[in-house]
């Protein structure tokens, strides 16, 4: 991630959006490589992401407002970078919202989207991306859009699709450097607490006729999950300019 540092460190005091920041996760990671900043702002609809996001932020010059990625409600060429993380699967219309952070930054601004992927993954990040996507078509039936992780090639494609420049594209998170850091004891940790959130998931489906096929996926999931192993995905990181 020290590429991100060097992309970053030649914005002097910029003026920050991230668009579907959730808990504003990314926001944290920016902090690690911006040498300074104006001020950042993360937007998402959820209120309720956004009161935690409030508690762990508490810092004046970052703020977080409800408001749609499709609506961006700010003026023209107004901020230096924006940026989405892992939220472009979650959108059912991402050229819309992609449309709207473009016309927000300004010229030669940083328009950065990081997302994981699903091609090119260990086996034991393919534990990750098989569990995320079962969430995903449990979400789908609860009417919550959650599409599949995008390949590599999706991902560059979706930002090539708005006519940007493509400055830097590079993965991270990689299995390779999972290895040196990740215990056992962590990943099977890191398996108790997805197949906790899939059991919570699959209780809001308890009626649903699909109810008894997904109930038997999780348990062949946890037999077989347990046996290989658990590391998160790697994560596309590509940044264009304007």
């Amino acid at each position: 991630m020290e590429r991100l540092r060097e992309i970053l460190k030649t914005s002097v005091r910029p003026t920050v959006l991230d668009v579907g920041t959730g808990q504003g996760f990314f926001i944290k990671t920016l902090l690690e490589y911006l040498s300074s900043y104006e001020f950042i702002i993360g937007i998402d609809t959820k209120e309720e992401v956004l009161a935690k996001a409030r508690e762990i932020h508490k810092n004046d010059r970052i703020k977080f407002i409800s408001m749609d990625g499709e609506n961006i409600h700010f003026e023209d060429n107004s901020m230096d970078i924006v940026c989405i993380s892992n939220t472009l699967h979650h959108l059912p219309n991402k050229k819309k919202v992609l449309m709207e952070m473009k016309r927000v930054l300004k010229t030669n601004g940083f328009f950065i989207v990081n997302e994981m992927f699903c091609d090119n993954q260990s086996q034991k990040q393919l534990s990750h991306v098989q569990l995320h996507h079962l969430q995903g078509e449990l979400d789908t039936l609860l009417d919550i859009c959650h599409n599949k992780t995008f390949t590599m090639q999706q991902l560059t494609d979706i930002v090539e699709d708005i006519d940007l420049k493509i400055e830097r594209i590079f993965e991270y998170n990689t299995s390779e450097e999972q290895a040196g850091e990740t215990k056992p004891d962590e990943e099977v940790q890191m398996l108790d607490e997805c197949f906790a959130a899939l059991e919570i998931k699959l209780e809001k489906i308890k009626g649903f006729p699909e109810y008894g096929k997904y109930e038997a996926i999780l348990n062949e999931l946890k037999k077989e999950l347990y046996n290989v192993g658990f590391f998160t995905a790697s994560e596309l990181m590509i940044v264009c300019k304007k």
